[in-house]
């Protein structure tokens, strides 16, 4: 009777145990990316670090899937692991494009860098309105774009990219020196009295 006590919870609390838990999904095969330049990040949102690019075609293997739309992937050509939308992945390598957002630099010259940072190294310079695609945001704050003339892929910050071209670049704000102040003038000494 006390074994019965016994076994009897043991087996509900794993029966509730198996039933929270959800089924790991398997997912076979290679997968392609879709669009033509992608970040794959280092975790499963578009504020998330990008650890690197992958292009069009490249193959992957899923691990992992989110309910939010994210997929867990294994490069098979590299030694790298990332998150990218499950939307840009595609079971055949034919299916097209997805259309990533183009941007438009908005001021007179831009450098693309290397890393999202002010002092890396500079892949090329953008000009006024030249077309930029928009891979994303990171945690930086600066945006990764893929130049559409040269389809280098580099870092620039996104305040100097707009959604629409534009007819002439916005004027240069200039800093104001402050106003100088005039030096002191001597008050002259009244006249002593004698």
């Amino acid at each position: 009777m006390k074994l019965r006590r016994l076994i009897i919870p043991a087996w509900l609390s794993l029966m509730i145990l198996l039933l929270a838990c959800p089924p790991v999904q398997a997912y076979s095969g290679v997968f392609y990316v879709i669009p033509a330049a992608a970040p794959l990040r280092e975790c499963a949102s578009p504020q998330c670090a990008v650890l690197l690019t992958v292009y069009q075609g490249a193959k992957v293997e899923i691990l992992e899937r989110t309910p939010t739309g994210w997929s867990k992937v294994r490069l098979l050509d590299q030694a790298a692991m990332g998150w990218i939308p499950s939307d840009w992945l595609s079971i055949s390598p034919d299916r097209q494009s997805v259309a990533m957002p183009t941007y438009y630099v908005n001021t007179n010259s831009l450098p693309l860098r290397v890393h999202p940072r002010p002092e890396a190294q500079v892949l090329t310079t953008l000009y006024f309105n030249d077309p930029v695609e928009m891979l994303g945001v990171g945690k930086s704050g600066w945006a990764q774009v893929r130049d559409l003339k040269t389809s280098q892929v580099g870092f620039a910050p996104p305040r100097y990219l707009s959604e629409t071209s534009m007819s002439s670049p916005p004027p240069s704000k200039r800093r104001r020196a402050p106003a100088r102040k005039a030096p002191p003038q001597e008050k002259p000494e009244p006249p002593s009295a004698m």
